[in-house]
This record gives C-alpha cells, structure tokens and sequence, in this order.
C-alpha cells in the first residue's frame, strides 16, 4: 500500500472539516424544518457546501495518486459520516427533518465523488503529461 500515508492525510483532514462544518451550520439546521424556500435554501447551501468539499476534496486526491484507485468511494463515505451522525446521534436542531437532510446531504458527497474523480482523472493526465516534459527538458 504505496499510498496509505498519503490517503490518511486525505482522511484526517476531510473528516475534520466535514465535522467543523457540521458544527458550525448547527444552528442553520432549526431552518431546514422550516416550509416554502427557507428551509428548500437551506438544503441547497448545505448540500452546496458539502458537494463542494467533496469535489476539492477528491479531485486533489486523485490528481496525484501514483496509479488509478477506488479509494474515492471511502473518502467520500469519510467526508459523509461525520454530519450524518452529528444530525442523528447528537442534534436536536433539524426538527423531524433528519431524514431528507441525510438524503441531500449523500447525494452532494456522492455528486462531489463522481464529478471531482472526473475532474481529477483530467487533472491527473495533464500532470503527468508536464512531468513527463520536464524530465524531457533536463534530459
């Protein structure tokens, strides 16, 4: 496992900014609850929030890993399991909402998954393609 220091720092870090903004939008989630475009708002921002965390997230995993992998799946399952049990285990703020919270909150990480991998597969060609011209150059 040529790549397991490297998937832990990954790790660590999207697991403790998934949970820091889980706790800091605590009190955002009272709002979810709410009918009409208050609470279809704050769904979207924080799907939004965490759609984007997991494209960053991913993509810059999967730029530099040595070889293809599908430790993608796990990171993202990594930056979804801290909210979605800070919103069943520990807060009382979603108001019987927890339910559709966890759901659009799945789908972002798994829309951030899927399009950062993308996005990272891309990134990782033209990186090689550079490395490839600098070692060219210096030759």
């Amino acid at each position: 496992m040529q790549d397991g220091a490297r998937f832990f720092a990954y790790a660590t870090w999207t697991v403790m900014i998934s949970l820091a903004i889980i706790l800091t939008g605590n009190s955002f989630l009272v709002f979810v609850s709410d009918p009409g475009w208050v609470g279809l708002a704050t769904l979207l921002a924080i799907g939004f929030v965490y759609l984007n965390l997991s494209y960053a997230a991913i993509k810059r995993y999967i730029t530099k890993v040595p070889a293809p992998t599908n430790k993608h799946y796990l990171l993202a399952l990594l930056i979804f399991a801290p909210p979605a049990a800070w919103i069943y285990l520990i807060s009382e703020s979603a108001g019987g909402s927890e339910l559709i919270l966890v759901i659009v909150l799945a789908f972002a990480c798994w829309l951030g998954m899927f399009y950062g991998n993308r996005a990272g597969i891309k990134a990782r060609h033209s990186y090689v393609q550079k490395i490839k011209e600098r070692q060219a150059e210096q030759e």
